[in-house]
């Protein structure tokens, strides 16, 4: 039974590069559910896989882990908007990927919004995820009062006032905000893609390389690099580091964060 989680494994490492090799039993306990769905025993799975892809969609529902919320690492997100405070005028490209179901992205909009009078820029976001199901909630922007998207809002609490609809259940992201935000799929190693994507200012891709080897995340930062304007900037999670590697990324130290630049030369 072992090497048909290992078989499983390896075919959702070179589908989405999330490697489960060495955790077969997080994996069992990942996908299990979804056999029981099926009706199917595991021996069965990997050829469904073959006869329906449309089943790669539920697998990654399964495997991809989704918590996020608002102004999340919050000291990053300062330091997003005193980068573009230096700039005026400009249509600003920001890809947060993946974006889960959207609390990061809309983050990101709010913030530029509050600043879009006074420096003149307008900002662009794209909002990236190899799951679709979460980038359908994404695009709704609804939130409930339940969920944990709230929990760590700045204090005064102003943003949620002035950039939600409250309804008794939830809160919705108004449009003013929604409209900055477009909301797609992507497989960070579908390298081939990242073609589409071009001068982008700001890459946010927090909490996620984790997941791959060294190789891939060579790979996608690698293509980060090429994706990006000469001036650009790479945020990752407080967790994660590119420092060790020779990845033509310089990074920048503040008081309370750290984030990468673009390096041209």
């Amino acid at each position: 039974m072992i090497h048909k989680w290992m078989e499983l494994a390896l075919k959702i490492k070179g589908f989405c590069g999330i490697d489960f090799t060495m955790n077969l039993a997080g994996l069992d306990l990942k996908v299990s559910r979804r056999l029981n769905e099926l009706g199917l025993i595991l021996e069965e799975y990997t050829s469904h896989l073959q006869k329906d892809p449309k089943e790669w969609d539920k697998l990654v529902e399964h495997i991809t882990i989704n918590e996020t919320y608002f102004f999340r690492e919050f000291n990053q997100l300062e330091e997003f908007q005193n980068l573009i405070k230096k700039q005026s005028g400009k249509l600003i490209n920001v890809w947060c990927v993946p974006c889960s179901t959207g609390e990061e992205a809309y983050s990101l909009a709010i913030l530029a919004k509050e600043l879009e009078a006074s420096s003149g820029n307008r900002v662009r976001i794209v909002a990236s995820d190899i799951n679709k199901k979460v980038l359908e909630h994404a695009k709704k922007g609804f939130y409930s009062k339940n969920s944990l998207s709230f929990r760590r809002l700045p204090d005064n609490k102003e943003y949620l006032k002035k950039y939600f609809i409250e309804t008794d259940i939830g809160y919705e992201v108004k449009n003013e905000i929604k409209q900055m935000v477009t909301f797609e799929p992507f497989n960070l190693t579908d390298y081939s893609s990242y073609a589409k994507y071009n001068q982008i200012d700001f890459i946010f891709c927090r909490n996620v390389l984790f997941y791959f080897n060294e190789a891939i995340i060579k790979e996608v930062i690698r293509s980060f690099h090429g994706t990006l304007s000469n001036d650009g900037y790479l945020f990752l999670g407080h967790a994660e580091s590119i420092s060790s590697f020779e990845s033509k990324f310089v990074s920048v130290h503040t008081k309370d964060t750290y984030y990468y630049k673009k390096d041209i030369l």
